[in-house]
């Protein structure tokens, strides 16, 4: 065998190296991809169970979110900061979980629920109250998609007991 012949040679096994490296690369970024979805599936899921004690977690939390939701002027004054708080808190979630899906860092179950909460929420008399003040402290982006949420046929509204404050 001559010098060129075991060059020739040492490039082919030196290609196969670099693509076996290559697909090993590939296979890890997939392995991260999943488990950085993943983490963010149970992130999410956290996330919105612990945005529901507010609403859900006692009687007072209950009954403001049901007025508020009817329309800010049915709260008291200390009840429209609670309400307007947890509404600023609930909307940067959907703009983070928008964010995350658009990145494609959310796994479509979780957005659909997403985009369906929201769809229900927009059409709220306190939510489009809020939404007419508040607005402007989302991106362009939230803003037109909310915004649009409106539109969209179906009825997503929230039952809301009346008759009782």
């Amino acid at each position: 065998m001559t010098l060129e012949d075991a060059s020739f040679i040492s490039q082919i096994v030196a290609a196969f190296t670099v693509i076996a490296s290559l697909v090993f690369v590939g296979i890890q970024l997939r392995q991260n991809t999943k488990s950085v979805r993943s983490a963010t599936s149970v992130a999410h899921s956290e996330l919105i169970i612990q945005l529901g004690s507010f609403a859900f977690g006692s009687d007072d939390g209950a009954r403001i979110w049901r007025l508020g939701l009817q329309g800010l002027d049915h709260l008291t004054d200390n009840e429209r900061v609670r309400f307007t708080a947890f509404i600023s808190t609930l909307m940067r979630f959907f703009e983070a979980t928008r964010v995350q899906w658009l990145n494609g860092q959310l796994d479509k179950a979780h957005w659909h629920s997403t985009e369906h909460q929201a769809m229900g929420l927009a059409s709220q008399p306190g939510i489009t109250q809020w939404w007419e003040v508040r607005s402007h402290w989302h991106s362009d982006e939230f803003r037109s998609w909310f915004s649009s949420l409106k539109g969209i046929s179906g009825d997503y509204r929230f039952y809301i007991p009346t008759g009782q404050s």
